[in-house]
């Protein structure tokens, strides 16, 4: 049996490219309770993965009664403080710090988020971010957009970072935000259920094809043996 090279190559780059659709679909579903995650589709050029691009389309709000839990609803983010710098993020599920910082759960500080007194009895954020505790301003909330969202790259699971050092943000102008709730994920559970299951049955598809090249191979060696 002649193997066609090409045929070898197309088969193992499109198995290669299920394998990082599968990947990506899973990590999808594996964020499904992950508030402010978007999802991540690959993009196909013929049969290999041209690029991953992040959807950022609006998730539905939860409610959550937590003063600290905040969504945004626009095209806006909050800015986050990390040892690489700053980077942005959707998930507004913030706690505070033994300092009264307003923090991430990994604990990095919020920008804008001031610091909320230990003793404070009423804390109350508004919808441009303002940070009211017991009645007197500690903080406000920076919250920015950007011209075009495909300059920022994902960096772990849901937060974001731009691009190019040069890429500037923007106040927010069109965000508002709302305490207390939280934004859901963006990644339709079924849907993506069934593009993994699809994607499943077409990775072993190819599995099946180049196992029977290597077979193949192996029995046109084991045949050049013999006449040996």
């Amino acid at each position: 049996m002649n193997i066609n090279p090409s045929h070898l190559f197309r088969t193992m780059v499109g198995s290669m490219a299920q394998e990082h659709r599968l990947n990506v679909l899973a990590n999808n579903l594996a964020n499904i309770n992950t508030p402010g995650f978007k999802r991540d589709v690959p993009v196909f050029e013929d049969f290999m993965v041209k690029a991953t691009k992040t959807y950022f389309q609006q998730g539905d709000m939860q409610a959550t009664e937590n003063k600290l839990d905040l969504a945004l609803i626009g095209p806006g983010f909050f800015q986050i403080e990390t040892p690489a710098g700053i980077r942005y993020t959707r998930n507004g599920a913030f706690t505070l710090d033994r300092e009264g910082l307003v923090v991430t759960m990994e604990g990095y500080p919020v920008v804008g988020g001031g610091q909320v007194p230990a003793d404070v009895a009423d804390l109350n954020i508004d919808e441009s971010g303002r940070i009211m505790a017991d009645g007197e301003q500690i903080g406000q909330l920076e919250l920015v957009e950007f011209q075009d969202e495909r300059m920022l790259e994902k960096e772990g699971y849901n937060m974001f970072v731009a691009k190019t050092p040069n890429l500037d943000a923007q106040p927010a102008e069109n965000t508002t935000l709302e305490q207390g709730y939280l934004e859901r994920s963006n990644v339709d559970p079924v849907m993506t259920s069934v593009n993994l299951i699809d994607t499943v049955r077409t990775y072993e598809t190819f599995q099946k094809v180049i196992l029977s090249f290597e077979e193949a191979d192996q029995k046109s060696i084991n045949e050049v043996g013999r006449l040996i």
